[in-house]
């Protein structure tokens, strides 16, 4: 009974308050355009809600995957940069491993002797060569070397133009004893000349 008086009473006090209001015509407009613009408000607000938080992620998800965009694009300019680069100096990385194998690779190096001496019509006579590793070193980085001694016969005009092909070769090659002697007497203009020395390489 008295939560019944209670709702009576407050619809009384209500209907009282908004008599003025409702007497008005012009109170009466201004009052129906509010109440809809506040119910418009306050129920839209609920309504639109959803639509502006997957609006806001929407937004944030369109920052992130412009940035990602923009850190793969930096990552492919550093790629081609360093392709650009390594194309301007393969060709001097191919002839430093030729300059400078990774293993002893003797016999390319007996092959390019012999074929030297052909090319200046001389005879090879001795080419001795020490033992050196077929395979890999365990010593990585390490600059290694084989000794040879080589022994060859020819005009003194051919042994020199064989000299300048062994200093000009592209292999690293120190040469660390040079002897000559005549060979069949001294008027036969033929010259003995006896090499020591060592080749080069880097695993």
């Amino acid at each position: 009974m008295k939560i019944e008086q209670i709702k009576n009473n407050l619809i009384h006090k209500t209907r009282k308050r908004l008599a003025p209001v409702v007497k008005s015509p012009k109170a009466a407009s201004y009052f129906t355009i509010s109440l809809s613009l506040f119910s418009l408000s306050f129920f839209g607000l609920f309504a639109i809600r959803p639509t502006l938080i997957t609006a806001v992620s929407l937004l944030k998800e369109v920052n992130d995957l412009r940035n990602l965009s923009q850190d793969f694009e930096n990552k492919i300019s550093n790629i081609i940069s360093a392709q650009s680069e390594y194309e301007k100096i393969r060709n001097s990385i191919t002839l430093l491993d030729k300059a400078l194998p990774e293993n002893s690779d003797f016999p390319k190096f007996a092959r390019s002797m012999e074929r030297m001496s052909i090319k200046n019509e001389i005879t090879l006579n001795q080419l001795q060569i020490d033992s050196a590793p077929v395979s890999l070193s365990k010593n990585a980085g390490n600059l290694n070397n084989f000794n040879f001694i080589m022994i060859a016969v020819g005009q003194y005009e051919k042994i020199n133009a064989f000299l300048d092909d062994v200093v000009n070769n592209i292999r690293i090659i120190n040469i660390s004893s040079l002897d000559f002697s005549p060979e069949g007497g001294t008027e036969s203009g033929i010259m003995r000349m006896s090499i020591k020395g060592k080749v080069y390489y880097e695993p």
